[in-house]
C-alpha cells in the first residue's frame, strides 16, 4: 500500500496547498513522508528564505476522529530534503526513486491549467510520464494553513476501462475506499449506447461492495468528455481516479485533455494510478 509519500513543493502557498491531501492518505495508510524543496543553485548567493515546509504537526490532529473508523493516526515521521539543483523534475524523479516512493503527491501551480491545453506544467507532466509509482495532482491555490481542511474522500470517482486493467484498476482503488468508507463511482469509458455485455460483467464485478458502489451509465455514452465533467459538477467528489493510460485514451490531448480539464473545474484532486 502507499508506506512512503514524496511531496515536492516550492515553499509557498499554492504548491503547500496539496499537503492537506499528503497528511491525510499519510495518517490513514500510517505512511512516512518525504517533503522536497528543489532550489536553484542562484539562490544560494541570494538573501536566506526563513520561510520553511508548513508545521503539520499542526495539522495532524484537526478533525483526526472526526468519521474515519478506524481513526487515523496521531502523526506519522517525517522527513525534510533541500536540493540545490536546476533540473526540479530530475530531481524529484531520483528521490522518489531513492526512498521507494509508493505515491507523489504535488501541486500544480503553472498557469497553464487556466487554459484548454493539454499540460499541466513541465515538471508536474515529467514527473506524470516518468515516475514509477502513483502521482496524486491537485490545482494549486492561495490557502493559509490555518484554513486548510481535513480531506473527507466520501466520493471517489474512478475512470475505468472496459477490460482486464480496468478490473485491476478497481481492485487497486477498492483500500482506498474501504479505508475512507468511501463511495465509489465508477464510470466507464464505453463507446456504445446499448448495454452491452462487459457492462453487465462491470457491474457483476463491483458486487464486490454493492451498497457503496455505482456504476454510471449515461444516455449518449458518446459524449464522455461532457458526461463526466457534468457528474463532477454536480457530485461532490473528493478524490478522481485514473491510470495515465486512461488519460491518453479519454482525450485529445491537443484540443481537449481530461486531466487538464478536471484540473480547472474541480477542487479535488487527480490521482493516476501505477
Amino acid at each position: 500500500m502507499v508506506k512512503r509519500i514524496l511531496v515536492p513543493t516550492q515553499l509557498n502557498a499554492a504548491s503547500n496547498y496539496v499537503f492537506q491531501w499528503a497528511t491525510t492518505i499519510a495518517q490513514a495508510f500510517e505512511s512516512k513522508l518525504y517533503l522536497l524543496n528543489v532550489m536553484p543553485p542562484s539562490a544560494m548567493k541570494g538573501p536566506e528564505i526563513l520561510e520553511d515546509f508548513p508545521h503539520l504537526n499542526e495539522f495532524f490532529p484537526v478533525d483526526r476522529d472526526l468519521g474515519f473508523n478506524p481513526p487515523l493516526a496521531a502523526e506519522v515521521p517525517v522527513s525534510k530534503l533541500f536540493v540545490y539543483d536546476r533540473d526540479e523534475g530530475r530531481i524529484i524523479l531520483r528521490y522518489a526513486a531513492e526512498k521507494k516512493a509508493d505515491l507523489i503527491c504535488l501541486s500544480a501551480t503553472s498557469k497553464r491549467v487556466e487554459l484548454t491545453w493539454w499540460s499541466a506544467g513541465k515538471t508536474v507532466e515529467q514527473i506524470i510520464r516518468d515516475a514509477q509509482c502513483s502521482v496524486l495532482c491537485v490545482r494549486g491555490k492561495r490557502v493559509d494553513l490555518k484554513n486548510w481542511k481535513r480531506p473527507r474522500f466520501r466520493h471517489v470517482l474512478l475512470l475505468a476501462e472496459m477490460d482486464g486493467e480496468g478490473a485491476t484498476l478497481l481492485n487497486r482503488v477498492l483500500p482506498w475506499t474501504e479505508r475512507f468508507q468511501s463511495v465509489l463511482h465508477v464510470f466507464p469509458l464505453l463507446s456504445e449506447k446499448k448495454e452491452s455485455g462487459e457492462q453487465t460483467a462491470l457491474r457483476e464485478l463491483c458486487q464486490i461492495e454493492k451498497a457503496h458502489t455505482n456504476v454510471l451509465f449515461f444516455s449518449e455514452p458518446k459524449n464522455r468528455m461532457q458526461n463526466l465533467l457534468n457528474f463532477v459538477a454536480d457530485t461532490p467528489v473528493d478524490l478522481i481516479v485514473m491510470t495515465p493510460r486512461t488519460r491518453a485514451k479519454f482525450s485529445n490531448r491537443l484540443l481537449s485533455d481530461i486531466f487538464i480539464q478536471i484540473l480547472r473545474r474541480a477542487s479535488c484532486p487527480v490521482l493516476l494510478l501505477r
